[in-house]
């Protein structure tokens, strides 16, 4: 099961075009239990730093911190255990200013969202 998720990581991170630089490191624990964590440089400026501890199915401790080019916070997913007034804890999203509901968080996940945000600023510059 970690084996495959790493190698479905590795590939979707080889093959994504925002991504400029990339630092990763991979830890098998066990056929059961690992650790995927590193930094991601996307072509805009913007910074992930992230880590995901899984063991067989559960993902046990998440956190991906997105900075804008200037290292300023954009968002940071994680499931810390505090934040309990959240109705989702300990699942939870930090925004600049507050803390937000959220699900249980992937890297797949997070780079489907930082696509988004990308695609939205490029339109949007087009607009301008």
């Amino acid at each position: 099961m970690i084996f495959e998720y790493f190698k479905e990581v590795e590939l979707r991170l080889k093959n994504a075009e925002i991504i400029a630089d990339k630092s990763i490191d991979l830890r098998e624990f066990g056929a059961k239990e690992g650790m995927l964590r590193g930094r991601l440089l996307f072509v805009d400026g913007s910074m992930l730093e992230f880590m995901e501890y899984l063991q067989e199915e559960n993902r046990l401790k998440y956190r991906f911190h997105l900075m804008d080019k200037e290292g300023n916070m954009v968002f940071r997913y994680d499931n810390a255990p505090h934040h309990k007034d959240v109705s989702t804890f300990p699942h939870h999203k930090h925004l600049p200013g507050n803390v937000a509901e959220s699900d249980d968080k992937g890297i797949m996940d997070v780079l489907d969202e930082i696509e988004i945000l990308m695609s939205n600023a490029i339109t949007a510059n087009r607009k301008t």
